[in-house]
């Protein structure tokens, strides 16, 4: 049966009194420990500062965002009183839905770069995935939306004022295809980002969806093309909301984002690794993984112990972006 001997810390590597009773280390092994504790914590912080600096940019995109889609969102609320126009009043609803969306990941964004207090142990980074996962669930409101709306149409069709109703769209289109192509110029792979994307998208697929049904409509009479479009439509904005929750929804369950039985095989073809067990692996946000095990090695190599950790520290950071770990050396 192992003995648990010492734990070992990336950041903060460590020794029990009791292993340093019974293995001695001289002062060029001390000189390495505190070498690796600088190149470890180095890395972590370059990563957690790499972090920043995509806020930074994915706070001005959604500062850009969100301003064009509030003074579109005014305007139609002004101009949809002034000519007591119900479509434009529509629009003007459907705009502030998405400034919500904008809304919440922009203060996602500014509470994620916030100091956390000491007890926040990993500060308020999770505050994205959050983010994300809420307007993963406006989504799916907006698809029952767009549905209900075709299917209403189709159920009690109206006299459609053709050039109101087009020029709506197209205002709509236009304004979602600017912002979104504003929030492709940030950190493409954040969840919380990607989320007010889908939002925009979803919305642009929508008004050209309108504007294909008003047009066969006007000239056919076909109503049942309003509903045919909103299912496709929802089908594949469906696709990406259900993307974003799945997502948002392992990461706060802190279900492990890499193969756990591949990270275990690539550690243990280290010859000095007899085994790696006891393994947790989590995301706190986008790219920032943590990982702790018990790693079993053999009594006559725990001299080398700290090349042992070097080594599978640094294929982890490589193979799977993994920058924080703590583990418990065993023989």
């Amino acid at each position: 049966m192992a003995n648990c001997k010492f734990g070992l810390n990336d950041h903060k590597p460590f020794i029990s009194e009791k292993s340093v009773h019974n293995h001695h280390h001289d002062k060029s092994k001390h000189n390495f420990i505190e070498k690796e504790q600088y190149i470890h914590s180095h890395d972590h912080e370059d990563h957690v500062h790499n972090h920043h600096d995509h806020r930074g940019t994915d706070k001005k995109v959604l500062k850009w965002a969100l301003s064009i889609t509030l003074i579109t969102m005014f305007l139609e609320f002004f101009y949809g009183f002034l000519s007591n126009s119900l479509a434009l009043i529509s629009d003007a609803i459907h705009m502030f839905t998405h400034s919500f969306a904008l809304i919440i990941s922009l203060v996602a964004i500014v509470i994620a770069n916030k100091k956390a207090p000491i007890e926040k142990t990993f500060g308020y980074y999770r505050t994205e995935v959050l983010a994300a996962f809420v307007n993963g669930i406006t989504i799916l409101l907006s698809i029952a939306w767009i549905i209900y709306e075709a299917v209403e149409r189709f159920m009690n069709p109206q006299i459609i004022d053709l050039k109101t109703a087009i020029i709506v769209a197209i205002i709509g289109l236009v304004v979602n295809i600017i912002t979104g192509v504003i929030l492709m110029q940030g950190d493409k792979n954040n969840i919380n980002l990607k989320s007010a994307f889908i939002h925009m998208l979803s919305d642009a697929l929508s008004s050209v969806a309108i504007i294909i049904g008003y047009i066969v409509i006007y000239f056919t009479s076909w109503y049942f093309i309003d509903v045919i479009l909103a299912v496709l439509v929802a089908i594949v904005i469906g696709k990406w909301a259900i993307d974003i929750l799945k997502t948002s929804t392992n990461t706060l369950l802190e279900s492990s984002p890499v193969d756990i039985n591949e990270v275990k095989q690539y550690i243990e073809r280290n010859e000095k690794v007899l085994e790696l067990h006891d393994i947790h692996i989590w995301e706190i946000t986008q790219d920032m993984y943590n990982m702790t095990a018990h790693i079993k090695i053999d009594k006559k190599d725990l001299e080398n112990y700290e090349e042992i950790l070097h080594q599978i520290n640094h294929n982890l950071k490589e193979k799977f972006k993994i920058v924080h770990t703590t583990f418990q050396f065993e023989w």
